[in-house]
């Protein structure tokens, strides 16, 4: 997988600055640990971290909530920067 770097940090900058840090630690973590213990499948470190976070709602994976909000977000008026 190529990593663009420009269009990372495009994200990043899009993000609240305290939490710019917190993303970029995180991600670092990720690929430290995905490298010591890249075998065969490569990926299985990086993929132990899938699900760890508990937003402590208990109705945060529900894809239908999750498609409504998004299509309010999408159907609302946007204003430029």
């Amino acid at each position: 997988m190529s990593v663009e770097k420009d269009k990372i940090e495009i994200i990043l900058s899009q993000l609240p600055e305290d939490l710019q840090h917190e993303v970029v630690e995180f991600a670092e973590a990720l690929l430290v640990r995905s490298r010591k213990g890249a075998g065969v499948e490569g990926l299985r470190s990086v993929r132990s971290f899938f699900g760890v976070w508990d937003s402590g709602d208990t109705e945060s994976a529900d894809n239908d909530e999750i498609d409504a909000d998004l299509a309010r977000q999408y159907a609302g008026p946007h204003k430029a920067d």
